[in-house]
């Protein structure tokens, strides 16, 4: 049959060959899906029935699947794809080894077969805790010059929940940076909590503080004893046993409290191979207090 032949034919008869090429299209389609095919997919695992006073620190978001059934029921699975349900009931503290073979996924189809491409699964659960935190609020500018902050006063309470293991060495929180350029008096802000890990769920999202300003003074200190830190291994000598002056500056409401005993003068030599070392100081002064200038600059310090 030539090409005009096979357009007269479709020209002369056009739906009853449309309903012919649908009606082919509909048996292929139910021989097809009838037949048993495999394919293999990554699908989410669902975490169920853990307890309230516990969380799940570290685990697998997904796991890969090879299914097995009929057409039909394969393509509705990959149309919408099954969760793996793993349950945590009974689970302990620590890093669980789960057997794949204990998983469920709920399916609807009565011939579909599924092998996980993974013999278990690790996931750490750790015991739910709540604690107040200290709140912690990064600088950046300057202020105006001749003044200095002297207080920063967080008038809201933060407390945050998250794992036990992990909170517990957490002493503060962050919030977000805050511009002090060309101020020089006291004032309020508030100010969002910086992100973290998503294992932390915070009690509020903001922090109210008040920043106190107060002029800036210097105050010079003389012969600060030298702290030498050393193993019970090492015998140390220095040519100095102290800081022979330092400048610091302040707030003014701060400096005038400040003694000689408030500031640490110390060089820390644990790591240090034996022999002569040219070395500087560490200087450790209370809160918003920081040295201007310092002599020496360093130290002659020697190790056997």
């Amino acid at each position: 049959m030539n090409s005009r032949s096979i357009i007269r034919s479709l020209i002369s008869n056009p739906v009853r060959k449309i309903l012919a090429i649908i009606f082919a299209f509909g048996l292929w389609s139910f021989v097809a899906l009838d037949e048993n095919y495999a394919y293999r997919k990554d699908i989410k695992i669902t975490y169920t029935n853990l307890a309230d006073s516990f969380m799940i620190v570290d685990s697998v978001p997904t796991i890969n699947v090879s299914f097995i059934g009929r057409g039909g029921s394969l393509l509705s699975t990959w149309a919408a794809p099954p969760k793996a349900r793993c349950d945590l009931a009974d689970r302990e503290i620590g890093t669980n080894t789960i057997p794949t073979s204990e998983f469920l996924i709920p399916t609807g189809f009565p011939d579909l077969k599924w092998t996980f491409n993974a013999p278990s699964i690790a996931v750490t659960i750790d015991k739910r805790i709540t604690k107040i935190i200290g709140v912690n609020v990064p600088f950046k500018g300057a202020l105006k010059q001749g003044y200095s902050i002297s207080e920063v006063v967080v008038l809201d309470t933060v407390s945050v929940t998250g794992p036990r293991n992990i909170l517990l060495d957490q002493k503060e929180v962050l919030t977000e940076t805050l511009d002090v350029k060309n101020k020089r008096s006291s004032f309020l802000a508030k100010l969002r909590i910086a992100e973290m890990s998503e294992l932390f769920e915070f009690s509020r999202e903001n922090v109210q503080v008040e920043i106190k300003v107060d002029t800036t003074i210097e105050k010079l200190f003389t012969n600060i004893p030298l702290t030498l830190l050393f193993t019970p291994e090492q015998r140390v000598s220095s040519e100095k046993i102290s800081l022979d002056t330092l400048i610091v500056q302040g707030p003014s409401n701060r400096m005038h409290g400040l003694e000689k005993k408030d500031i640490t003068v110390k060089i820390t030599l644990t790591k240090l191979p034996a022999g002569d070392h040219d070395l500087p100081a560490t200087i450790v002064l209370p809160q918003y207090i920081k040295p201007v200038n310092s002599v020496p600059k360093k130290f002659k310090i020697t190790i056997y």
